[in-house]
């Protein structure tokens, strides 16, 4: 049996990786592939600076089959050159990194930073959900924003619109009573967290999900995955204005308050507009499923 093993620093369900980790994990194993930590084959979770250590692959090995699924912050990594196989979220992002290999061709700087793009693929962000028309009053509010208290100007950008308007709005994650922002959000927080397979409820019952991305993200063009599950299980989402959500996903984005405000507002009354736009975004996706995801990965191992 062929074994695997993924380096990833989030190992806390607090943290919304940590469902990438579990959910390709378990793909995997329905292909049947054996999870085992410091296998031969290793995928590497980048959403950051590569560390030193993994808790279940130790230390670099480069005799190891190392695998990188890059989908945040590549600007962060130092080189890809000792990859066997580089996994990118978006073309985006591949076109960002060719002008960054280019950037580094100098007699001063050794050209180690990507190696030969014939190892590079675009592996899309991925989802285990689909819709799940069930009401539920627990969920049910004009907007609903998932996500951690860093600064998030998207739920800077809502809060006055939803206290002009007297809309509902539903704040879950953890730690919002530190929040170091407007000190309202705090009075919207619901839950700690919302268990990951009852997102189609929050989809469902939320008339607007909130998305929002690193500004990295959005300059180079590549979405998040919670966007993507948000809209695999039936959600409309209006986010921070991303190229790849607009280009690739036909996104509704938004780049001032005042232009959100008319966004909200709009579509708040608007049902049947919406419904419009939740059906072709989710056409869009195709099969960005992990099951998918995990069949890709997976004709790399050895």
């Amino acid at each position: 049996m062929t074994d695997f093993s993924i380096a990833s620093p989030h190992k806390s369900d607090l943290w919304y990786d940590y469902r990438l980790y579990v959910n390709l994990i378990e793909s995997l194993e329905s292909l049947g592939y054996r999870y085992r930590k410091n296998a031969k084959n290793r995928i590497y979770f980048l959403a950051a600076p590569q560390r030193h250590f993994y808790p279940d692959v130790g230390k670099f090995d480069k005799e190891a089959n190392n695998l990188a699924l890059v989908y945040c912050h590549f600007e962060k990594i130092e080189s890809f050159s000792h990859f066997n196989r580089v996994y990118l979220s978006s073309d985006f992002m591949r076109k960002q990194m060719w002008k960054e290999k280019l950037k580094r061709l100098s007699v001063l700087i050794s050209n180690k930073y990507f190696g030969s793009m014939s190892k590079v693929e675009i592996l899309r962000p991925f989802s285990s959900l689909q819709p799940l028309m069930e009401v539920d009053e627990r969920y049910r509010c004009d907007l609903s924003f998932i996500g951690s208290p860093r600064i998030r100007p998207i739920v800077e950008d809502i809060i006055p619109i939803v206290q002009k308007h007297d809309l509902s709005f539903h704040l879950y994650g953890p730690h919002w009573q530190g929040y170091k922002g407007n000190p309202a959000a705090v009075s919207y927080r619901v839950a700690d967290t919302v268990d990951y397979f009852d997102f189609p409820k929050v989809s469902y019952n939320s008339k607007i999900s909130l998305v929002d991305h690193h500004q990295t993200m959005n300059d180079i063009g590549c979405v998040s995955h919670k966007y993507v599950d948000i809209l695999m299980s039936g959600g409309f989402v209006i986010s921070d204005y991303n190229k790849d959500a607009v280009k690739s996903y036909s996104g509704i984005t938004y780049t001032t308050p005042k232009q959100l405000e008319e966004l909200v507002l709009f579509y708040l009354e608007n049902d049947n507009a919406r419904l419009e736009k939740q059906q072709a975004q989710r056409s869009l996706l195709g099969n960005q499923t992990t099951l998918n995801a995990a069949s890709q990965l997976a004709k790399a191992f050895v």
